[in-house]
């Protein structure tokens, strides 16, 4: 047997004397590559030493070409060595591509899958247990083996994930769009194998074949403009998409021109992209409903009013988004000159998003959050504490007052918020929010009179006083007896409730308790 050693570039490998691409191809044909136009005769000649020749081919301009062997193992041969010298000038050979290699005849007395005394449904079973790389050269096996492949990804193919297709060959990634891409509905995973380097060619197959591809979740995949492009913005891009969830991708602004075309999408989540800047969000589809930017840290609040030309967003989740320093002592002459815009965020956003229904965001004192009861939909506020040293500052109640003015709002909730986030007037303040449905309102140090306040309440279903030090067995007795529409309470890390309480409320039935 020869041995061949090893290219520095090489995509076969030998065994018995006959050469194999890496998905078990024989290869017989080989390419030709020289910086040097030979022309065909002594080409022919020359590669004849090795062998019979059934065919070769060889562009004079582009200097490339190909050649098919009779046996395998005369192209085995001639792969003995990649660079080969003819007349004084150099050339390479490698081995084609699988696609490009020539059917296989089937071996004399080799039985055939169609005379294996199984049936189908059998091999159906086998295929469950089978991770996507193996499924793939299973369907290659045979043309019977191929058929059951095919049938069985309309129930197996629905949702495809990056960890398997990070296992994949270029040529299975194209076996496995011709038979199954029609039927995978999902896309999720990430992050990629680091030895995996076929994204591009997978990005490029994936719209021409994955037609009803609906929903695509990818996180921390890096994915540059042209890859982008090849997904969403050429004639054969991606069309149905109505979820997409980019997360630590390396997106910036230059990457969301290449989602317009996109008519069907409704919800974008772009979380945690600190390339992200929001000079290009009006371009996005303007069937866009749903838009998560929380985690982009350099995106600057004022260009939130970009926004406008998405008519139907209802919800927008802009959490730690860029912040400039809370203590205006330590602000260099760019965040100076900033603060005026600032101070005038969520009047634009009220205007450009006036149908905003829930909103996601974190509480600035710089900021003009009470413009929020701008917003006449606002169902569900989520106000997040920004990171200070030392402990947390107070949310602003002059923006509580306004939310009494909101009478949408249903669900409200304090997140990350240290102890004080919210005081004791503000606790007062948000007793007067008659409509409230849901409360998230953890680690406040609230007095027992004070949390008595919450019993105002009266539309209540939802409470979360979870990790409250002063909250007790008998306060909780008393709201779960005055909120007659309250069902569920979560109550835990609670240092002075007991087993007691079960004995308190064994006679109302309707709340769960989640201590």
């Amino acid at each position: 047997m020869l041995r061949i050693p090893k290219p520095r570039i090489r995509n076969f490998y030998v065994q018995d004397g006959v050469a194999y691409t890496e998905d078990r191809t024989i290869v017989r044909r080989l390419k030709i590559y020289s910086l040097f136009p030979f022309s065909i005769e002594p080409l022919e000649k020359y590669l004849s030493r090795f062998g019979t020749i059934e065919e070769i081919r060889w562009d004079v301009d582009q200097r490339e070409g190909s050649v098919l062997f009779k046996e395998p193992t005369e192209a085995a041969k001639a792969l003995y060595c990649t660079k080969h010298t003819l007349n004084g000038k150099s050339f390479l050979l490698r081995a084609s591509r699988s696609w490009e290699q020539p059917e296989e005849e089937e071996e004399t007395g080799r039985q055939s899958a169609y005379d294996l005394p199984i049936v189908d449904d059998i091999w159906c079973k086998v295929l469950d247990y089978l991770p996507l790389d193996s499924r793939l050269n299973f369907a290659a096996s045979c043309r019977r083996f191929q058929t059951i492949y095919e049938l069985e990804s309309q129930r197996l193919s629905h949702v495809l994930k990056m960890k398997d297709v990070c296992q994949l060959t270029d040529w299975n990634i194209r076996r496995m769009m011709r038979l199954s891409g029609k039927h995978i509905r999902r896309l999720e995973g990430g992050p990629l194998h680091p030895r995996w380097s076929l994204l591009k060619q997978f990005v490029q197959l994936l719209g021409v074949s994955c037609p009803n591809l609906s929903e695509i979740c990818l996180h921390r995949i890096p994915l540059n403009p042209d890859h982008m492009a090849y997904l969403f913005q050429n004639t054969s891009g991606l069309e149905k998409i109505v979820n997409l969830s980019l997360r630590r991708c390396q997106i910036t602004d230059r990457h969301l021109v290449c989602l317009g075309s996109l008519t069907n999408l409704r919800t974008l989540d772009l979380e945690e992209n600190p390339g992200l800047l929001g000079d290009t969000l009006g371009s996005l589809p303007r069937s866009l409903q749903v838009l998560k930017l929380s985690g982009c840290e350099n995106l600057e609040p004022t260009r939130l009013s970009n926004l406008s030309a998405l008519p139907l967003l209802r919800e927008l989740r802009c959490s730690e988004i860029h912040m400039r320093n809370f203590n205006r002592d330590w602000m260099n002459e760019d965040e100076v000159a900033a603060m005026a815009a600032d101070e005038h965020v969520y009047r634009e956003l009220a205007k450009s998003c006036p149908m905003l229904e829930v909103l996601e965001m974190s509480v600035c004192p710089y900021m003009d959050e009470r413009q929020l009861s701008g917003l006449p939909h606002l169902r569900t506020l989520i106000l997040r504490a920004v990171d200070l040293e030392p402990q947390p500052y107070q949310v602003d109640n002059s923006m509580l007052m306004a939310l009494v003015e909101v009478d949408s709002l249903r669900h409200l909730e304090f997140r990350e918020a240290g102890p004080g986030f919210v005081d004791a007037f503000g606790l007062k303040i948000i007793s007067k929010l008659k409509e409230l449905r849901t409360l998230i309102l953890r680690n406040q140090n609230f007095k027992a009179d004070e949390l008595r306040e919450l019993r105002k309440l009266n539309a209540l279903e939802f409470l979360d006083l979870s990790d409250s030090p002063h909250l007790s067995n008998e306060i909780i007795a008393e709201l779960t007896q005055t909120l007659g529409k309250l069902r569920r309470l979560k109550i835990k890390r609670c240092p002075l409730i007991s087993r007691r309480l079960t004995e308190i409320l064994k006679e109302n039935r309707c709340v769960e308790v989640d201590v």
